[in-house]
């Protein structure tokens, strides 16, 4: 299990600032507490052990390890939008997703690849902490010229707000960083580079392309829509050469239909072959009846379904 008695930031009350380990007298003198919950902290700066602050008693840190079990990533959320000034320097990741197209003489569905867009450096200005976007509070909103672009941070227990997924302004973009492995980066990189906490978190904002995914750019449903159509003229392509081959049969089901992952032939012809299938884009694996259940239980489509082995009766 996780130690998460260890914290890089502590909060000083005296100034209601949050202080790296580094900046404060060793021990109890520190004069910090935890983010969390509010158990005083002492600041360890030992010979052998990274530098960190932990809960000066022990037993009231016992009896709030449930509140306590995400005060680093707490700690480091308040930090990162402490020592955020007025403009950020972000690299963003490559945006890329497909569409895909059931032909029922493939045993694959035909897959299209696009790109939303390409990995870049950008520059915020008029960057706002800890502010309100889209009815919800995120960690950092800021601008692209008249372009609003909002930073919300994540870790175990705080999940990205379905209003950041769908905006009402759709003139925007939205980034998730995960701070999930980031407890591990800053006390190694601390210690191999010789950095303060506060450096390495300021590099991990600005230059980890791992950690960031994008939720919403508002060119996605134009690449998307553009992508649908390259696949239906791939489907066409498809199909005619099949036909001009003499090898293209009619499907036993309306193929508009089956798009849409609702078959409509008798139910003699769906009972066939027990599948256990399988969705390639979230991975969820279920059992069904081929055709006619290729509708994946998590992302509601049959899109990137795909049988992955037939079973039998009893299964």
């Amino acid at each position: 299990m996780a130690d998460f008695n260890l914290i890089p930031f502590g909060f000083n009350p005296a100034d209601e600032t949050f202080v790296d380990v580094e900046d404060v007298p060793r021990g109890a003198k520190c004069g910090c507490i935890c983010p969390a919950c509010k158990t005083p902290l002492i600041a360890r700066q030992g010979e052998k052990k990274e530098w960190h602050f932990a809960h000066a008693s022990r037993k009231v840190y016992e009896k709030t390890q449930k509140e306590c079990e995400f005060s680093f990533y707490l700690s480091v959320r308040m930090m990162a939008r402490q020592i955020i000034g007025n403009e950020l320097k972000i690299r963003l990741p490559r945006y890329t997703d497909s569409v895909s197209k059931i032909i029922p003489d493939l045993t694959r569905p035909l897959h299209e690849s696009f790109v939303i867009t390409e990995s870049k450096e950008i520059y915020l200005t008029n960057v706002a902490v800890e502010t309100n976007f889209e009815g919800v509070a995120v960690d950092i909103v800021g601008f692209i010229g008249d372009f609003k672009f909002s930073i919300y941070f994540t870790h175990p227990g705080r999940a990205i707000p379905q209003e950041l997924k769908s905006p009402k302004d759709r003139h925007c973009g939205v980034i998730s960083i995960a701070l999930d492995d980031f407890r591990s980066v800053i006390f190694r990189q601390a210690k191999n580079k010789k950095q303060s906490y506060q450096s390495v978190l300021i590099e991990y904002l600005s230059n980890d392309i791992a950690s960031k995914e994008w939720i919403f750019h508002p060119r996605f449903q134009r690449c998307h829509q553009q992508a649908l159509e390259r696949l239906d003229l791939k489907a066409k392509s498809h199909i005619e050469n099949q036909k001009r081959n003499g090898r293209w049969s009619e499907p036993a089901y309306d193929l508009s239909t089956a798009e849409r992952g609702h078959f409509t032939a008798p139910p003699e012809e769906q009972i066939k072959q027990r599948v256990l299938f399988k969705c390639v884009k979230c991975n969820a694996q279920w059992k069904g009846w081929e055709p006619g259940s290729r509708v994946c239980p998590k992302c509601d489509t049959h899109l990137f379904s795909n049988s992955k082995k037939y079973l039998g009766d009893d299964e």
